[in-house]
């Protein structure tokens, strides 16, 4: 669970970073599902969701893995992209988990300046995890294994 004491205010973009309610968070799902993200165990209490104007902008999760914590289910409104609301969310999730954080992901120059680096050293959920992708969620680019590297 990531506990939020505090809405987190976000300047120059006026973002509201907060977990969603229960509507906040079934719109995420259906987000999830149109964009083809990872919709499997969804909890409503991992998220993070970006509000610009008090309307959903973007959104994100850490998943508890038994071996570690991944960060997934990233997806920023299609109008929204390329305005720094995705790195905000980044930021705001790695800051709130403790290390031992990884991704699977399609677009690994987008994670480097953030903080991630490649691996081939994961740990089984996260090999799962690139099992799914590769067979669920087909692209033509190759899915990599990142891990958060904190300063």
């Amino acid at each position: 669970m990531i506990a939020l004491s505090t809405v987190f205010i976000l300047y120059p973009m006026d973002l509201i970073l907060k977990q969603p309610n229960e509507l906040e968070f079934k719109k995420i799902c259906d987000y999830i599902n149109e964009f083809e993200l990872d919709n499997r165990s969804l909890q409503k209490d991992e998220f993070i969701a970006a509000y610009r104007n008090d309307e959903l902008v973007g959104f994100g999760r850490i998943r508890k893995h038994k071996d570690c914590n991944e960060l997934c289910s990233l997806g920023v409104i299609t109008n929204e992209r390329r305005k720094g609301i995705g790195k905000a969310l980044v930021s705001a999730l790695t800051k709130k988990e403790p290390n031992n954080l990884y991704l699977v992901c399609i677009i690994p120059d987008f994670f480097e300046p953030l903080g991630f680096v490649e691996t081939s050293n994961y740990p089984i959920s996260i090999l799962d995890k690139i099992d799914y992708c590769s067979n669920e969620l087909v692209v033509p680019e190759k899915y990599v294994a990142m891990k958060f590297k904190r300063d």
